[in-house]
C-alpha cells in the first residue's frame, strides 16, 4: 500500500481519515446529516455500520423515505433495514456495475 511522504522530512502524510477517539469534523457531520435527510437512495459501501455517529446516517435516510443498499463482505446490524444487501467484495461488485470487472462471490 502506497502512502504519501512529506517532501521536506520524508515522514508519512496522514490521509483524510479519522482515527478511533478523534472527533469528527463538525461541518462534515452536519452536511452528512443534511444529505441523509434529503437523499432518495443511501449506499452504505464497505462499512460494518457499527461506529457512531456515522452509522446513524443510513437509519436517518431510511426513516425519511430513502431506499438503502448495503454492500459489505459481512452482514451488518442494519441489514434488516436495507432494501438490498450484497455480501460481496466491493471492488469486483462496483466494477461489475461500471462494466470494468465481473462480480466474484
Amino acid at each position: 500500500m502506497w502512502l504519501p511522504e512529506c517532501a521536506a522530512c520524508g515522514g508519512l502524510i496522514k490521509t483524510a481519515t479519522i482515527s478511533f477517539g478523534q472527533p469528527m469534523p463538525v461541518e462534515a457531520m452536519q452536511r452528512a446529516q443534511e444529505e441523509s435527510l434529503a437523499c432518495d437512495l443511501f449506499l452504505a459501501i464497505g462499512s460494518s455500520l457499527v461506529v457512531y455517529p456515522a452509522a446513524s446516517f443510513p437509519v436517518v435516510a431510511k426513516r425519511n423515505g430513502a431506499r438503502m443498499v448495503i454492500i459489505n463482505r459481512a452482514p451488518t446490524d442494519l441489514d434488516h433495514l436495507a432494501d438490498l444487501v450484497l455480501n460481496l467484495e466491493i471492488g469486483p461488485t462496483l466494477g461489475a456495475v461500471t462494466g470494468i470487472e465481473s462480480i466474484e462471490s
